[in-house]
């Protein structure tokens, strides 16, 4: 079962990587704060991983996970302070509103998707990156994922809502 669980949950990441990488890039000229958050993110997502995974395989998705939100936060709010948006600020509220509307839905599906890598009552050497503190409990590190992810998408939200002020401000 571990190389099963792995095996999907880094597909499940290089998913999220491939996503956070592509709109970094597509937001490039219009929402620079957006695509220095993701990039922090996944660089974030990377240093998370090699520290947890550093005394075994143990709890690794959620050190991914926080590593991932850290990541996301201190990028964003640098780039808050250094970048400013090529986007008309309608733009940018649409894009912020997006993001909520999307977030329940890609909560539910990553919910969904980490339950199938990572079934109930698995544990012991057979669990790898599944296991949450020496236990069976699934739910021990998948909510905490789901709730950094939505916290993780309303902050991403918030980046764009107050980049569509600024530029908003510097308009008039």
């Amino acid at each position: 079962m571990s190389g099963a669980s792995s095996a999907s949950l880094a597909i499940i990441f290089a998913i999220w990587t491939a996503a956070c990488i592509g709109i970094a890039a597509a937001s490039l000229r219009r929402a620079r704060v957006l695509s220095l958050a993701l990039g922090g993110s996944v660089l974030g997502a990377v240093a998370g991983f090699l520290i947890g995974n550093a005394d075994g395989p143990a709890e690794v998705p959620a050190y991914t996970a926080v590593g991932a939100s850290l990541g996301l936060f201190l990028f964003g709010l640098l780039g808050l302070l250094t970048t400013s948006a090529g986007a008309s600020s309608r733009s940018l509220r649409r894009a912020a509103l997006l993001v909520l509307v999307i977030a329940p839905v890609a909560a539910g599906a990553l919910t969904l998707l980490l339950q199938r890598a990572c079934p109930l009552y698995v544990s012991g050497k057979d669990s790898g990156f599944c296991n949450y503190q020496g236990a069976d409990l699934l739910g021990g590190w998948v909510s905490g994922v789901i709730v950094a992810f939505l916290v993780d998408a309303a902050f991403v939200s918030a980046l764009l809502f107050v980049s569509a002020w600024q530029v908003g401000r510097s308009a008039k």
